[in-house]
């Protein structure tokens, strides 16, 4: 366990926030990520849920989270967690106590987990509503202990019904509090050091998982506990598959390799994309092409600001493409931009890397997003995506990503010097 650097009072503002829009006749119930197999006796790399971590900032598995509100708006929180094995602890370390449980979370009431069962139930008897959720994104995944116990509950308590907590939990973190833009922004430095770090080595005849193995060094070296996602290290024409994550093959002169990386630090990890000349020069045309993609970049974070959903700004995205891109030649009808732009132009960032958010809301200030236009020419070997993660202001954005290198002349000089 790592300690959190967002304090106690940031969880516990955080589950005040919810409670506020939970009625009295409901509870809430959250729970840890499960732990899965990889092979044999051995376990997957553990993340915790992004939302049980944003409402407890316990980063240990097994634990659950009960919120019961009462008549005169106060509400009663339980926490669950695995009891102490004294056996388990020779072999994987201390396990997390209660008293570090409500050290971290500022929950009071901190429980094992062999008394969650019997709190619901007596706690659910006035009630009619029971917020849960898991992970809906992949409608085949194997079936966790949290989807059995939820249906265990189902069979048991036909009356209380089982609701969507995502849909109280999500708009709360689109926009981000000072305390998250702060440690995004020590995410952004520290794949600003990474890049950097992998700007001074590249030359034909490395490997792009050498490559991949510099960024990994420098993350866990500044503090970061994982990579934030499976990075990206495609050199040639890898780069025109947009999740190229094989990272084998060799960097070629005359390539360019294109990076899209981040670290996870602190829960929170930068989203960023740059593309390099592996021999440190750019050629006429890998400059030509470079270019447009860095002036759809540029034009379309100098109209970004509060107000516009997603969906309007993905629109305003594909006119600023098409103009840009027909103009240099890439394409001979503006609105036939995505034949070689292939994505949209961005999305959320935050405690997850592609993060909630409703893309038909007006976007508000505090909210964190990535700007990524993206050019791939197949047939010539040459794929560009430059990425950006921007800051919503009041009056238009900040660039969190603004220092590190974009520009084709700083990037030649710095590889160069």
């Amino acid at each position: 366990m790592r300690n959190s650097v967002l304090p106690a009072d940031f969880f516990v503002k955080n589950r005040q926030r919810l409670n506020e829009k939970l009625t009295v006749d409901s509870l809430a119930l959250m729970q840890s990520s499960p732990q899965t197999i990889r092979n044999a006796d051995a376990l997957n790399l553990w993340r915790q849920d992004s939302d049980f971590f944003y409402f407890t900032g316990i980063d240990y598995p097994d634990c659950s989270l009960l919120l019961v509100p009462g008549i005169e708006g106060k509400t009663e929180e339980y926490l669950f967690i695995p009891p102490v094995d004294p056996e388990l602890e020779k072999w994987n370390g201390k396990m997390l106590t209660k008293d570090q449980a409500k050290e971290i979370s500022g929950i009071k009431n901190v429980l094992f987990n062999d008394s969650l069962l019997n709190s619901l139930f007596r706690n659910q008897k006035w009630k009619e509503i029971l917020y849960c959720e898991l992970n809906d994104y992949f409608p085949n995944q194997p079936l966790t202990p949290q989807h059995l116990f939820l249906t265990d509950l189902r069979n048991r308590l036909p009356g209380l019904q089982q609701k969507k907590l995502n849909l109280l939990t999500f708009p709360m973190r689109t926009v981000k509090q000072h305390q998250e833009i702060e440690v995004i922004k020590q995410a952004t430095l520290i794949v600003k050091s990474a890049l950097e770090a992998v700007m001074k080595k590249l030359k034909p005849g490395l490997m792009e998982f050498q490559i991949e193995a510099e960024l990994t060094y420098q993350y866990i070296y500044n503090g970061c506990k994982r990579h934030g996602f499976d990075p990206i290290v495609a050199s040639g024409k890898n780069a025109t598959v947009l999740h190229y994550i094989t990272n084998d093959d060799q960097l070629k002169d005359g390539e360019l390799v294109l990076i899209d990386t981040g670290g996870e630090f602190q829960m929170y990890s930068a989203d960023i994309t740059r593309v390099f000349p592996v021999n440190g020069t750019f050629s006429e045309r890998q400059k030509e092409c470079y270019q447009a993609v860095l002036d759809v970049n540029k034009t379309f974070i100098d109209q970004l600001k509060p107000g516009s959903s997603w969906n309007q700004l993905h629109k305003l995205a594909g006119e600023i493409t098409g103009e840009i891109y027909s103009k240099c030649g890439f394409i001979d009808d503006p609105t036939k931009h995505l034949g070689v732009s292939y994505h949209r132009i961005g999305h959320h960032l935050g405690l997850d890397i592609h993060d909630v958010g409703n893309l038909d809301e007006p976007l508000e200030p505090g909210a964190v997003l990535t700007v990524e236009p993206g050019l791939y020419l197949p047939e010539e070997g040459i794929g560009v995506r430059i990425e950006d993660n921007v800051l919503l202001t009041e009056s238009g954005c900040e660039v969190l990503s603004a220092d590190i290198p974009k520009e084709i002349e700083d990037i030649e000089a710095f590889m160069g010097s």
